[in-house]
């Protein structure tokens, strides 16, 4: 059985993780290496909340893009990379252009140079199929929006259970609206471009999520 992952895109993917998740808890990250202060919990409830809200949104692209017959696999952004440090010295973590990469679709072919992938799938609605993949992404974020704003409202207060929520809410929160900006190369110019219908249905409870979250509460 043939791999699904390129050579060297588990590594890729790990670097992002780590990039983007110290990023967010920079202040924390940092204290903690001074010794001076730093919350270990932050830390690792902001590797939980991109691993939910930005790995796991890539692998939803991935996967949805293969079970259509694409390949698909993660790329680093050196640039993205090198932004995302440089927001998060400048700011403190307090904002981050969190863009260390993503997963690039092409069509599949019949035998793969690498091997990871191979599929006689025939695309009938390129468009469709773009808007199926790109929708997966802020549709995961959507989700795990609603799972930790659950966690958040029955986990008992100054809890690392609150922690992962507040954090794990935010990034999914804000990753997911952002994505939905019906605007190329975004997630949300791909799905309103086929289909409003759909694209409302993710964007509407995302944007108004964030409203609320970010600007009235």
């Amino acid at each position: 059985m043939t791999s699904q992952f390129a050579p060297g895109e588990i590594i890729s993917i790990i670097i992002a993780w780590i990039v983007l998740s110290i990023g967010i808890t920079f202040s924390n990250f940092l204290g903690l290496l001074s010794g001076v202060q730093g919350n270990l919990e932050v830390i690792m409830a902001g590797f939980i909340a991109t691993a939910t809200g930005f790995i796991l949104h890539e692998m939803g692209h991935k996967y949805v893009a293969i079970r259509h017959g694409y390949i698909a696999h993660f790329r680093i952004w050196v640039w993205g990379i090198a932004l995302t440090i440089i927001t998060a010295i400048i700011s403190g973590g307090g904002f981050i252009f969190g863009a260390p990469g993503a997963v690039y679709i092409t069509p599949a072919a019949v035998a793969y140079s690498f091997g990871y992938y191979s599929s006689s799938y025939k695309i009938s609605d390129p468009d469709q199929e773009n808007m199926i993949i790109s929708a997966a992404g802020p549709g995961l974020n959507l989700a795990f929006a609603l799972f930790f704003f659950a966690l958040l409202i029955f986990a008992s207060p100054n809890s690392f259970a609150e922690t992962v929520g507040s954090l794990g809410f935010a990034i999914n929160l804000g990753l997911g609206s952002f994505n939905m900006i019906p605007f190329p190369p975004l997630d949300g110019y791909k799905i309103f471009k086929k289909n409003i219908i759909i694209g409302l249905a993710i964007a509407l409870p995302l944007w108004a999520m964030f409203f609320l979250y970010f600007f009235i509460l």
